[in-house]
């Protein structure tokens, strides 16, 4: 019977689970790793070389998530049949798992830094036992009806979590070093129910920037992959990469990976971001953290030719900055305690 259950339904939260494994390990706590079947989910964790079972799929429609989410939860229950029933669950918002947990009395830490993913937080936020967020945030989630008293913060953001691990670099990233100047791209989340309007035309801008540097691309999808590969001097990587192992190749970002976006403003890299200028984002340009929202592709593309004439006077070190920062981790590992002990 494991003690923990970490859910894990996008790319984020399998770096932030690989992250928050030792420190549980470290309190004596036996874990099991649930991900949804999702290519950059499942492949972050095989690269990363975290076990887990694969359990539940996606919807691309109201209709298909709502029969996915009814089939996970059924899928779960028939895991715990096999190797136990968990006595806390972490989660990052997936309502299969959140739902499950609540019905079969299992306390839930909550850990979120996407208060407009609107549709999930009002399905889960009335049922979690504690809320971890970012400190920006504020009480943000109350209104979804969760108590004010149940919503704990850190002053820092999820992203330091693992910024500050030094992971192994691909041998294929290499020849990145002579392809100078990089631009790192990632576009929108537009299958999430939380993505909204968008008004650059990301392949457009794809093909403006790939006239000024290699761009690389992290595509979100297979379909997305392949579109990527047939325009001239984009690089997609052949393997499954974490941002952090690309840091140290690229000159600037550009994109609308909420994560992506602020790894590589908090290494200092110059950034722009064309779809949020979420709380995050506003906390990070308060402290001094090289981040911009640019929505509008020519403005886009005359930043970026302006950056990449000389990357490094707009570069930031920001090893101070991070180190001011809270790493969500300890209150994580916390609250985990917490429920483990008020359910012994």
């Amino acid at each position: 019977m494991p003690d923990v259950w970490l859910d894990t339904v996008t790319p984020k939260i399998s770096i932030v689970i690989h992250s928050l494994l030792p420190s549980l390990h470290a309190k004596g706590y036996t874990t099991m790793v649930t991900a949804k079947k999702q290519t950059q989910t499942t492949d972050l964790l095989d690269a990363l070389k975290t076990p887990y079972y694969s359990v539940g799929d996606y919807g691309t429609n109201p209709k298909e998530k709502l029969a996915a989410d009814a089939n996970r939860i059924l899928e779960l229950l028939e895991l715990f049949d096999k190797v136990g029933y968990p006595k806390v669950l972490w989660a990052h918002g997936d309502v299969a798992a959140i739902r499950t947990a609540f019905g079969l009395g299992i306390p839930v830490v909550y850990a979120n830094d996407t208060v407009f993913a609107y549709h999930v937080a009002k399905l889960v936020s009335p049922i979690v036992n504690w809320l971890v967020a970012p400190v920006c945030f504020g009480k943000s989630w109350s209104k979804f009806g969760i108590p004010k008293a149940r919503i704990v913060h850190y002053d820092g953001l999820e992203e330091c979590a693992w910024l500050k691990t030094e992971f192994e670099t691909p041998k294929f990233l290499r020849e990145l070093s002579v392809r100078k100047p990089v631009v790192l791209f990632r576009d929108a989340e537009y299958q999430a129910s939380y993505c909204k309007e968008i008004k650059v035309d990301s392949q457009r801008l794809i093909k403006e920037l790939a006239k000024l540097a290699t761009v690389v691309c992290l595509p979100r999808d297979e379909q997305e992959k392949e579109k990527l590969r047939a325009i001239p001097n984009v690089w997609v990587p052949p393997k499954p990469v974490l941002t952090a192992q690309l840091i140290p190749y690229v000159d600037l970002m550009v994109g609308s990976g909420g994560t992506a976006c602020r790894e590589t403003a908090l290494a200092g890299i110059p950034t722009i971001n064309f779809h949020f200028w979420d709380v995050q984002a506003r906390y990070l340009h308060r402290k001094g953290v090289p981040v911009q929202i640019i929505r509008n592709t020519d403005r886009i593309v005359k930043t970026a030719k302006k950056i990449l004439q000389n990357p490094q006077k707009y570069r930031k070190n920001t090893k101070a900055d991070l180190e001011k920062m809270e790493s969500p981790l300890p209150v994580w590992t916390s609250y985990i305690e917490r429920c483990m002990k008020n359910n012994a």
